[in-house]
């Protein structure tokens, strides 16, 4: 069984409850965060915290040099998300997919804009307009700018809110771009479309690389 954390404190409680492995998640990832550390602090913290438990480092990592960089800290392992989101194979709409390719790490945003479905938990999302006029509006926890505005519809007719906890997937139909665009900081590192494997084998060789280096 997996746990992701965003302490150490978090993570003794996880093992102690019996999880088998660790997720070590920081602040800069996309989706849905529990961290308010980054990741190049939290890793090794949690990592000493349950030293007999592997843990996978998440967050801000798009490519062997951060892969490197997590195992050096000692991670057993990676979680990688944003990067995936431009795999052939990933399920997400592609207007979703272009805003990827198109932003920089500093156009995501931290928030609790997006919680329909999921209370007052924090997410990191590409920066839409939802997330302009809720800032114009400054930040209202009630009365948001379009607050129950149904702005796209599913394959089967569905209707999907403005501010729902809704992954834009290839079948909606709409306004997907102001649903929240799920992603991390390591966006500015997400720029090819790849199939899953070529992506996993380059990821493998620009880690070695970038372990070699260390060597020098």
């Amino acid at each position: 069984m997996l746990q992701s954390v965003g302490s150490a404190e978090e993570a003794t409680e996880a093992v102690d409850a019996g999880v088998d492995i660790i997720v070590a998640q920081g602040w800069e990832a996309g989706g849905h965060v529990q961290s308010e550390v980054a990741t190049l602090p939290l890793v090794p913290r949690v990592v000493d915290a349950v030293p007999d438990t592997p843990v996978i480092a998440a967050g801000g990592i798009a490519d062997g040099r951060g892969i490197a960089a997590a195992l050096t800290l000692g991670a057993d392992g990676v979680w990688l998300g944003t990067r995936f989101l431009l795999t052939e194979e990933a399920c997400v709409h592609r207007l979703y997919r272009q805003r990827v390719i198109d932003a920089e790490a500093t156009d995501t945003f931290y928030s609790t804009l997006f919680d329909e479905g999921w209370p007052n938990v924090p997410h990191r999302v590409i920066e839409n307009d939802t997330v302009a006029e809720w800032k114009a509006a400054e930040q209202p926890s009630t009365d948001r700018p379009g607050e129950g505005d149904i702005v796209a519809k599913t394959d089967d007719g569905a209707p999907v809110r403005r501010h729902e906890d809704s992954l834009a997937i290839p079948d909606m139909s709409g306004d997907v771009e102001e649903l929240p665009l799920y992603a991390g900081q390591s966006v500015g590192l997400t720029h090819e479309q790849q199939p899953a494997n070529e992506l996993v084998k380059t990821l493998a060789e620009e880690t070695f690389e970038a372990l070699d280096r260390l060597t020098w």
